[in-house]
């Protein structure tokens, strides 16, 4: 990274040279040919990376947007959905639920936690008229991942008229996805994670089944009309003016995803994970997840009686290094290295003697550690 600010933060991520390079070309005209092009290769590339069966569409707007689309097009005033709530963006499946009329039937788990197959199993047996399941793949703010490819077969048993809707937002293209289009019925992603874009674009990848449930469904967006995107997209438009730059550097996202190869990108990205959970532990730092951990963000707790805050705050200042501080319930009591993108060993042992000199700075004490020696395992 060669910026004098070095993001580690679960988004926005640094953007690569070479994709603000690509996103520099002359502006296209959203309606031109030269743009179709672009936004026909973009709709192909997203299809080999999510593997999946139709084209996915592409929003102009942040995730949030993908994801209460998701339930406007499929979904009616009175409906019935099931929401996994481990953490603030579960806690957002139940905003917007509730926002949109339907009758939300929260399934509580505890920050730090995931949800089970067995949880889920017995949280759908009560439960008979489920139009809807949705949850994320990680909880960001809590740097867990849940373990979807256990979860979805199970949705699928004991609810096999309900969709099942995944926020991939911050785990796509650090791990593979939990499942295809047979156990997921929509797939939500965002730019502004590990596809090293800016903010203002999310993509949303339909099932067949999600297809059918949409054109069933009363209209109730004309921004978001799923069936005026997917309308559009036979001549390789939007509806609306899209996201004209960002979809060009998405184009040039998927040529570096291309060219590392998908397999070698989420082995990066454990070791990543691994090395800054291996750290942090010998310096004796409770993490926020022991188990199931996210590959794409890690998160610990400061020393006993230091503020979370003022440690990101020297971080900042005095390496020029931002992480991230916790959200809702772990606000001002966590700090979450984001480790997604344009990450290398070298930028997170960068990160991780930060805050080792940072916490010695606060008059903090903790181990001798080689770094670099403890590096070594994971390039």
């Amino acid at each position: 990274m060669t910026s004098e600010q070095q993001l580690l933060t679960p988004g926005p991520t640094t953007i690569p040279q070479r994709i603000l390079r690509a996103m520099e070309l002359p502006r296209l005209h959203h309606r031109s040919e030269e743009f179709k092009k672009e936004f026909r290769e973009a709709t192909d590339g997203l299809r080999w990376l999510l593997g999946w069966d139709s084209d996915p569409l592409m929003l102009a707007c942040s995730g949030s947007g993908a994801m209460e689309a998701s339930l406007l097009n499929t979904t009616k005033p009175g409906d019935e959905i099931v929401t996994v709530s481990a953490g603030v963006f579960g806690q957002r499946w139940k905003a917007i639920g509730e926002r949109l009329g339907l009758i939300v039937h929260e399934m509580k788990i505890p920050w730090g936690d995931v949800v089970t197959k067995e949880k889920m199993a017995e949280f759908l047996s009560s439960r008979s008229n489920i139009r809807a399941v949705c949850m994320q793949h990680c909880e960001t703010s809590t740097t867990a991942l849940h373990p979807l490819h256990e979860v979805l077969p199970i949705i699928r048993q004991q609810a096999p008229s309900a969709l099942t809707i995944v926020d991939g937002i911050s785990s796509c293209v650090t791990t593979p996805l939990p499942g295809d289009s047979t156990v997921i019925d929509i797939y939500i992603a965002g730019s502004q994670k590990a596809f090293m874009l800016p903010p203002g674009l999310s993509m949303v990848a339909l099932s067949q089944t999600a297809w059918k449930r949409v054109e069933q469904t009363p209209k109730r967006s004309l921004y978001f009309d799923f069936e005026l995107a997917r309308e559009s997209l036979k001549t390789d438009q939007t509806p609306w003016t899209p996201a004209t730059t960002l979809v060009v550097g998405l184009n040039e996202a998927i040529r570096i995803f291309k060219e590392d190869g998908l397999e070698h990108i989420y082995k990066r990205h454990s070791n990543l994970s691994a090395l800054a959970r291996k750290v942090l532990t010998q310096l004796g730092l409770r993490l926020v997840v022991a188990e199931h951990p996210s590959p794409s963000v890690t998160g610990f707790y400061p020393p006993s009686g230091m503020s979370a805050d003022n440690l990101r705050k020297v971080i900042f200042e005095q390496h020029g290094i931002r992480l991230a501080g916790g959200q809702g319930l772990f606000k001002k009591e966590i700090i979450r290295i984001g480790h997604m993108g344009l990450v290398e060993i070298n930028d997170l042992v960068a990160g991780l003697q930060a805050i080792i000199n940072a916490i010695h700075d606060l008059g903090g004490s903790l181990p001798s550690l080689n770094l670099e020696q403890l590096a070594q395992e994971y390039r």
